[in-house]
């Protein structure tokens, strides 16, 4: 069984900003990510994140989970 919560953010201006920053950051991450797919040839997540998953975080700056989730 599945439980499921659903929430609504109601951020701020400054809050508002980070969070699409954020997602401009994971997007252009998962863009880059998926060029280096095709380039290496591996398309399984695991072969993937093996190949790749250092540059990503070093690359974005994002949070392990933000990276992982790409």
């Amino acid at each position: 069984m599945k439980l499921i919560a659903q929430a609504k953010l109601l951020p701020d201006d400054e809050q508002r900003a980070y969070l699409l920053q954020t997602l401009e950051q994971a997007n252009a991450l998962c863009n880059w990510l998926s060029e280096q797919a095709w380039q290496l040839k591996k398309f399984r997540r695991f072969d993937l994140q093996a190949a790749c998953y250092y540059a990503a975080r070093e690359r974005s700056g994002l949070s392990a989970q933000m990276v992982i989730r790409c």
